[in-house]
């Protein structure tokens, strides 16, 4: 597992999975205090979609998720016991397997933790693969996945 003074990237989508990811993270700082980042990707594709379908300008969709995505952010890591002053907290647009391994390989993450099951959509799944498999064919970094406990509640 991580060592003291390591890196710790966690990805989070706000799905049950990802918040397991979130608490195993945490049971390893725990142990052995590592520094930890919390990373939430704001799907570029998703914010086309919504300029597509007229749900109004990119540049405004784009502000309206990530303040929401960061007010997220943190209500989960007080929700989830976090020390919200002490987590470092990323929230970026692009493509979320693509951001993540870049975000690892920045801040020399020695463990990428994350869900093996978030909110990628069934179709997307069974043509390209989950996030997490895309993650896992390009990152030069050990990854922990988390997988869903079945009662899509975190434990």
């Amino acid at each position: 597992m991580a060592e003291k003074g390591s890196t710790i990237l966690v990805a989070v989508d706000f799905s049950p999975c990802s918040l397991l990811a979130l608490r195993k993270a945490k049971s390893i700082r725990e142990k052995k205090p590592p520094r930890i980042v919390v990373l939430h990707v704001i799907d570029k594709d998703f914010i086309e979609r919504c300029v597509r379908h007229g749900l109004g300008a990119e540049e405004e969709i784009s502000k309206k998720l990530y303040l929401r995505a960061k007010e997220r952010l943190d209500h989960t890591l007080r929700e989830e016991g976090m020390d919200v002053e002490h987590v470092e907290k990323v929230v970026c647009p692009g493509t979320p397997y693509l951001e993540i391994n870049r975000k690892a390989l920045q801040i020399e993450a020695d463990m990428v933790v994350m869900g093996c099951s978030g909110n990628s959509g069934d179709m997307e799944n069974i043509f390209f693969g989950s996030t997490t498999e895309r993650v896992l064919r390009f990152i030069k970094r050990p990854v922990l996945c988390v997988p869903d406990n079945g009662d899509n509640k975190p434990d």
